[in-house]
């Protein structure tokens, strides 16, 4: 006597229970009873079904590619190791050239803060003073006949040149910050044709004529009379 089941039941496990109360709906009662105490033959009912069968093909598929792939991955791993060295080989250079940019970014800030205007006109004001006072020794040396007029003449036309030129360039510089305008990193400033028109001629005789007519006409002259004639500005 075969053994009916007219109900239609769920997959188990991933295996469909239809096909496989279909084959129990054919065995008969002896035939059940003993298939309940043959756990091997129970283990073959449910692996002989095709949802079983297809699991088994997936998972034997699925192994096969996952060895294909571990296997190409393992070609690929000399591949691997050459660019990784690669790499860490243009780390070690990006991390040098970083150092090297800061170092040189120090070094631009330092310079910067040196070069700063108003660091310049400090030094170009310090500059002039010192100039300015060394103009002045040199004149109350020939006030005072330490030195004689070829000498002082020599020595004081170009020095109040300087002192001109550098007067010049600090008020020029001083008045560009004053009013806030750009301060170029090597400014061109001259010194005009008023200040500088009488030290244009090379012979200091020429040009002691212009600015120191006394020291000629009275060489013998006494140190204070011709101290007073010369004008000097300081």
């Amino acid at each position: 006597m075969a053994f009916n089941c007219a109900l239609s039941m769920p997959a188990f496990n991933g295996v469909d229970t239809d096909e496989v109360a279909a084959k129990l709906d054919k065995l008969t009662k002896a035939e059940l009873e003993r298939l309940m105490e043959d756990s091997d033959g129970i283990k073959n009912l449910a692996t002989s079904s095709y949802q079983v069968q297809r699991s088994v093909a997936d998972k034997e598929s699925n192994m096969r590619e996952n060895r294909r792939l571990a296997e190409s991955n393992l070609a690929l791993e000399p591949k691997f190791l050459d660019k990784k060295q690669e790499l860490t080989e243009v780390y070690s250079q990006l991390k040098e050239a970083k150092d090297q940019y800061q170092r040189l970014k120090s070094q631009i800030d330092a310079l910067g803060a040196s070069y700063a205007p108003t660091t310049i006109l400090a030094l170009m004001q310090a500059a002039n003073a010192e100039s300015e006072e060394k103009s002045e020794d040199l004149a109350n040396q020939f006030v005072n006949k330490n030195i004689d007029v070829d000498t002082f003449l020599k020595q004081f036309i170009p020095l109040r040149k300087l002192c001109n030129e550098r007067r010049f360039k600090s008020e020029k510089l001083a008045e560009r910050l004053s009013t806030g305008r750009p301060v170029s990193s090597k400014p061109a400033l001259s010194v005009p044709s008023s200040q500088t028109g009488s030290f244009r001629s090379s012979s200091p005789v020429n040009v002691s004529r212009s600015l120191y007519p006394t020291v000629q006409s009275r060489p013998e002259s006494s140190p204070c009379g011709g101290g007073a004639d010369l004008g000097f500005r300081m």
